[in-house]
């Protein structure tokens, strides 16, 4: 691969000299002190930057500037130093086409061509027979200029072998990763993502969930942070199959049995997903920390509960696994699931929102008593959401104490 990125650059080297008219850096990476991104608010398709590696290792900004009539743009190209490779940084502001989902740059002697789907852009790179990949998140021009951006909490997306067979095929599933700067080994925290809603919108299904925000605190805690797509999920292989009805354009089933059998495959996945992770050689040999919103918050303490000896904690952001639209059925599932964690013989921490339009106080307050009378430790904490009660993860002024106060407790534990 270094061969490869080295021949990369020998046609953006020739671009280099125009660093010259940089005097803005971001990580590392110049783009010029006229750029901007001018479009509609919100930003529609392709209008915001891109931030990504190419081959996992070369930094590399895009940022469409300006889309104008006939399916042309403005566009930065820029990329970073790489001194293990000769890669010296620079940027270029090439021709650029949108057609549909896809835009094409034109340099002098190379060619870029990204493909955009939901928040994500898969790219690829051309000069001669060689050919380099990237995978790019959005972000907004001013996240990006913000002084304490960095690539490592942009978000790396990356595919594992599972080990998993579904239909006698190997399973790959999708791991977006953000972690700090170097070569670690830091201690892992898997984020695990919710439902898609009623479960009625395939197209919901291969959006790649991932939060930039969340990531970045835990980043700046020393922590590698992965979010895997579960089966079925973002880009990951498989069917997306946690729990539906028979006919399953009704979306989640209310039938408990059903319903756990989904919740079942679900940490099938988390554990191979898992699995795969602490393989690698930039994740610590300890235990893990487990977090996850929704339906993930409801896998991550069933997940610790199944494994006691490998977790060091669980945050729990509203968890739960079908919503109280399912009546009793609802109370029977997610209560018998969340038990499950009581094996796990840790503290856990509950966040959870006042006017969760999914899962009311009571109820969670309720899962959370049956953990309890099960032998699980934790604490429950709820917040005031001002009416968006299941969107706790998303304002973390309100818990960022609280989950400190929590890891300090796991770190006098010794619980790593």
């Amino acid at each position: 691969m270094r061969d490869l990125l080295r021949w990369l650059v020998v046609g953006l080297v020739i671009l280099a000299a125009k660093e010259a008219f940089a005097d803005r850096y971001i990580d590392g990476v110049p783009i010029p002190d006229d750029a901007a991104v001018i479009a509609a608010d919100p930003p529609a398709g392709f209008s915001a930057a891109w931030v990504g590696r190419w081959g996992g290792e070369l930094k590399h900004i895009l940022i469409v500037e300006r889309i104008k009539d006939g399916g042309t743009a403005d566009v930065v190209f820029a990329w970073g130093d790489a001194p293990q490779l000769g890669i010296k940084r620079g940027w270029d502001r090439p021709n650029a086409r949108i057609d549909g989902n896809t835009l094409t740059l034109t340099g002098s002697n190379y060619s870029a061509t990204y493909r955009r789907s939901a928040s994500w852009v898969e790219a690829s790179y051309e000069r001669g027979p060689l050919n380099r990949r990237a995978e790019l998140t959005r972000m907004s021009f001013a996240t990006l200029l913000a002084p304490d951006m960095t690539f490592a909490a942009a978000g790396e997306s990356i595919m594992i072998d599972s080990g998993l067979l579904e239909n006698g095929q190997p399973i790959r599933l999708q791991v977006v990763i953000s972690k700090p700067e170097g070569a670690g080994p830091f201690p892992l925290l898997v984020f695990n993502h919710a439902s898609t809603g009623k479960g009625t919108n395939c197209e919901s299904f291969k959006l790649v969930t991932f939060d930039r925000g969340f990531a970045k605190i835990f980043v700046n805690k020393g922590y590698l942070v992965a979010f895997p797509q579960r089966r079925g999920r973002g880009k990951s292989d498989g069917l997306y199959d946690e729990g539906f009805y028979a006919d399953r354009t009704l979306g989640y089933t209310c039938e408990p049995e059903r319903a756990l059998a989904g919740a079942d495959r679900a940490l099938v996945d988390i554990e191979a997903a898992v699995a795969a992770l602490r393989r690698r050689q930039d994740v610590k040999n300890e235990r893990v920390l487990m977090a996850g919103t929704s339906r993930g918050g409801a896998l991550s303490i069933a997940y610790a509960g199944m494994h006691p000896n490998d977790v060091a904690g669980v945050i729990n952001f509203v968890g739960g696994w079908i919503t109280e639209d399912c009546g009793l059925a609802a109370r029977q599932i997610n209560s018998t699931l969340l038990a499950r964690g009581a094996a796990f013989q840790r503290s856990t921490l509950w966040l959870y929102g006042l006017h969760d339009r999914f899962y009311s106080l009571g109820h969670s307050g309720q899962n959370f008593a049956v953990f309890r009378s099960a032998g699980g430790k934790g604490v429950f904490l709820p917040f005031d959401m001002d009416g968006n009660g299941h969107e706790v993860i998303t304002e973390p002024a309100k818990w960022r104490s609280d989950v400190k106060h929590y890891l300090d407790e796991i770190d006098a534990s010794g619980g790593k």
